[in-house]
């Protein structure tokens, strides 16, 4: 009759507890185009020139494993539709990302994940993600790109929570390592560039040049 009475309080206090679950978030992003921050950098021989446009519109939060998101961003800026408001200079290979980070421009856990999917201005969905960050990286080669709105969803998986007080979009394009687009877990030189530039707008808010949020 114990054993009875053990197990019944046992599977009470088991269902008592509250059962860990993943958070979805929903994010309505904005930025504008003419404040982005380019910059350049040289690495293995290779010139790259990258730009950084900090996203507005959320509230500072934690990641945790298998968390989830739906973003929904509009640039504005002073090019005029239907011209496209967020562009990617043309070389031979491109790079996009959404990026979610502690620091702007900061180095990412290279224990993360991303996995998720973009749609721009409305067009069909392309895959994306990072094998080693908290981005979702893009890529292509030579081809015309720009947009106003984006759509993006993912998941993240990380071996522990990590913060995310900034989300940015940017960009790296170079014409010098011409070839198939990398997989997603061959990332790690597109997060130097997207590392670059942040460090060129923290440098430049240090300097007074751009006003901090």
């Amino acid at each position: 009759m114990r054993r009875v009475l053990a197990g019944l309080a046992a599977t009470a206090a088991l269902c008592a507890a509250p059962m860990a679950h993943a958070a979805h978030y929903v994010l309505n992003l904005t930025g504008d185009a003419d404040g982005m921050v380019t910059d350049s950098f040289s690495f293995g021989g290779v010139f790259f020139e990258t730009g950084y446009l900090e996203l507005s519109g959320f509230t500072p939060f934690v990641l945790e494993d298998g968390d989830t998101f739906e973003a929904f961003v509009t640039i504005t800026g002073s090019n005029p539709p239907p011209f496209p408001t967020f562009i990617v200079p043309l070389k031979d290979q491109m790079f996009f990302g959404l990026n979610f980070a502690d620091i702007l421009g900061g180095a990412q856990p290279e224990t993360s994940e991303a996995n998720g999917l973009f749609s721009f201005d409305g067009g069909p969905d392309v895959g994306a993600g990072c094998g080693n960050c908290t981005s979702l990286i893009y890529g292509l080669n030579g081809t015309p790109f720009g947009f106003t709105t984006l759509v993006a969803s993912g998941m993240f998986l990380m071996s522990e929570p990590y913060q995310i007080n900034t989300i940015s979009i940017s960009y790296q394009v170079n014409n010098d390592a011409v070839g198939a687009v990398p997989e997603p877990d061959a990332w790690a030189l597109m997060i130097l560039g997207f590392g670059a530039a942040g460090a060129l707008l923290r440098r430049s808010r240090r300097a007074g040049l751009i006003p901090a949020c």
